[in-house]
């Protein structure tokens, strides 16, 4: 009995694999004699094993989650190939650096792809259309070219904030400085960007390090808003959603138009572009 009191104050650290090797001799010699030291390992397997079954079944990722996983591991491959680009145009060649990230990203997405056994929703989603005065617009266009321009790391054409409402002839709607010292928001540029054969203001700031682009616009000419989900923020209707792995969020104030692109998150997005007018 005095044996079976000693073996069971480390019947744990063995069951871990962490005793000594000079006692795993004696555990497993008593083991072997003992019917009543063995029972307890056995049930100590046992309870080990449906545990780490449980945990494992409750630590799922939902599909949302891998598709938001998948997304964003395509937004950092594109970063770093923006990145690269820009470099390689100034007579430098793209490294691996570029090259890795794109092609892991791909693989993942072809995996989730397998093992889901049903199209990507970002990649396979139907289009929503509508008619604008320039023709027929497609959203999922225009929140890759708001994306597209977000990455980008070009040169702001205006740093001084003053100069900014000499965009409104190019836009069509007043371009104001935003005020967005509340949010810790840095001032970097500005420069107007064409949108789906319109034009954007494209505002860039740094947020606790992370790039966010505003965008103000005409929202007669593309209605972006409508394309995402609503929600009541600050008493005004704001609409966002996710598009390659950044957060988006838009709202409307009489005709104009302001996105917020960021990969700060959906409710910061969404509190932010609510302060805009």
């Amino acid at each position: 009995m005095s044996g079976c009191r000693k073996i069971v104050t480390v019947l744990d650290v063995y069951a871990d694999g962490e005793l000594e090797p000079e006692h795993v001799v004696e555990i497993e010699g008593h083991l072997a004699d003992c019917e009543s030291c063995s029972a307890r390992l056995q049930l100590e397997h046992a309870t080990r094993k449906s545990l780490r079954r449980e945990v494992y079944a409750q630590a799922q990722p939902s599909a949302a989650f891998s598709e938001r996983i998948l997304a964003s591991l395509q937004a950092e491959a594109e970063r770093e190939a923006v990145a690269e680009v820009d470099g390689a145009r100034r007579g430098g060649m793209l490294s691996w650096g570029s090259i890795v990230p794109l092609a892991a990203a791909a693989a993942i997405a072809l995996l989730w792809s397998a093992k889901t056994d049903k199209p990507q929703a970002v990649a396979h989603r139907a289009p929503t259309q509508v008619a604008a005065s320039t023709g027929t617009m497609n959203f999922e266009q225009v929140l890759d070219e708001l994306v597209d321009r977000h990455i980008d790391r070009s040169t702001p054409e205006v740093t001084e904030p003053s100069l900014l409402d000499g965009m409104e002839p190019q836009v069509g709607v007043p371009v104001h400085f935003p005020s967005l010292a509340q949010y810790g928001a840095r001032w970097q540029g500005g420069k107007v960007v064409p949108i789906h054969n319109q034009r954007a203001a494209s505002l860039r700031f740094l947020v606790d390090g992370h790039r966010m682009t505003v965008y103000v616009y005409n929202s007669e000419r593309f209605p972006v808003a409508t394309s995402f989900k609503r929600r009541v923020v600050r008493n005004e209707p704001v609409y966002t959603g996710w598009k390659r792995g950044y957060s988006i969020a838009t709202t409307d104030r009489h005709g104009v138009g302001y996105a917020v692109a960021t990969d700060l998150g959906e409710e910061e997005g969404a509190e932010i572009v609510a302060s805009l007018h």
